[in-house]
């Protein structure tokens, strides 16, 4: 008796060849996460090279030293891109171009109404436009704050939002979450009266499940038209999970 052909034999034979020919094909490498510096070295070797892309919040009340690590940021991505900040009111051109930001590559949105804010903040990221996005972040719901994190790691941009104390992100969402707290006031002269105002030392708390660095950070930022060298100080080793970074800055 004669054997009964296979009608699938030709298929299965065609789909093991393919299975081969993709198995022998190299697949390329993934590509790596893309960082921003903020040129503070001990800041973005503890980061593993900068603020990556996604939601990264700034923590802490005003004047505790946010604006000087978002400044830096945009100051860095405005030279090869396109960068955003969302006004409240607050924005002051001379110290955005004091701290190297290229006010060509500045947009500036004005805009204070929380619905608004929300609206012109999903418009902006969608359009893909710009690097690095500022913006003073509102209580805005779980939702929303999942939206802006979904779309700021798929369009590889870094969204810097502005956390005053009581305002929080859900947990999970940010990609970054440093805390800032002011320290002292630096001034050049003798005395309060007539003393030139340099900036300001300021902590900044890392608050991520894995770093690049587990020793304390010194970090230090002087302004563009005080270069005067500053003295960095040993800190003492920081407890676990947190690491505490001091920096001198505008």
């Amino acid at each position: 008796m004669l054997p009964v052909p296979d009608p699938h034999a030709n298929r299965r034979a065609a789909f093991l060849s393919l299975k081969e020919r993709l198995a022998a094909v190299r697949r390329p490498a993934p590509p790596q996460e893309r960082r921003l510096p903020c040129e503070l070295p001990a800041l973005d070797l503890a980061l593993g090279g900068g603020l990556p892309a996604g939601l990264v919040t700034l923590e802490g009340a005003s004047s505790s030293g946010r604006g000087a690590i978002a400044f830096r940021a945009l100051a860095v991505a405005s030279r090869s891109a396109f960068v955003a900040l969302l006004d409240d009111g607050a924005c002051y051109p001379p110290a955005l171009a004091e701290a190297g930001v290229l006010l060509e590559r500045l947009l500036v949105v004005p805009v204070r109404e929380g619905r608004l804010l929300a609206r012109v903040l999903d418009t902006l990221l969608r359009s893909r436009v710009c690097r690095v996005v500022v913006v003073r972040a509102r209580a805005w719901s779980a939702a929303i704050w999942g939206r802006f994190s979904q779309l700021a790691r798929e369009t590889g941009s870094t969204l810097l939002a502005f956390l005053d104390d009581g305002v929080h992100a859900p947990a999970g969402l940010p990609a970054l979450r440093l805390r800032c707290r002011n320290e002292r006031f630096v001034l050049c002269g003798r005395g309060s009266v007539g003393a030139a105002l340099l900036g300001y030392t300021f902590c900044v708390e890392l608050l991520a499940r894995t770093l690049a660095s587990r020793s304390p950070l010194s970090l230090r930022a002087v302004r563009a038209s005080e270069r005067m060298p500053l003295r960095e100080r040993s800190l003492r080793p920081a407890p676990a999970p947190q690491r505490t970074a001091r920096a001198r800055a505008v």
